[in-house]
């Protein structure tokens, strides 16, 4: 019996693999290197909801520091304090307060033409109190 030899016929394409393999490693180097990765603010603020009106009048042992637009601050009955005099009323006064972070409650009431860094310095100074609840005092007039 004799063997019958086919013709050998084209051969099918090669897909090779590895160039392929380079480029998408390149694209992953790429976006990895370009992307900017954000850290999150260390600083949580809850949000005014609806019912925010309510929560402040049911909070009568919040301490309630008032920044003026001129960037004084204002706690109790003293009227202008600087941040080092406000540190030493608020820590009079969380002493009376309990000592578990989540009982102590702070309403920042900021003018609103007040700067930016006088209503950071004020929570500043209450994250260094260990005051762990911070709340911005909105007023409900639409400008």
């Amino acid at each position: 019996m004799k063997i019958k030899r086919t013709q050998p016929g084209p051969e099918a394409p090669d897909i090779n693999l590895i160039p392929l393999i380079d480029v998408l490693l390149v694209i992953v180097i790429f976006l990895v290197v370009s992307t900017t990765f954000l850290k999150p603010s260390a600083l949580a603020v809850d949000l005014p909801s609806t019912q925010a009106a309510q929560t402040q009048t049911e909070q009568p042992d919040a301490l309630r520091i008032r920044v003026g637009r001129d960037g004084n601050f204002a706690y109790g009955n003293q009227t202008t304090l600087d941040a080092k005099q406000l540190r030493s009323e608020l820590t009079k006064a969380l002493a009376s307060l309990p000592s578990d972070p989540l009982g102590r409650r702070a309403i920042v009431e900021a003018d609103a033409a007040a700067s930016h860094q006088s209503v950071v310095t004020v929570m500043d100074v209450l994250a260094g109190l260990g005051v762990a609840r911070v709340s911005i005092a909105t007023s409900g007039k639409q400008p």
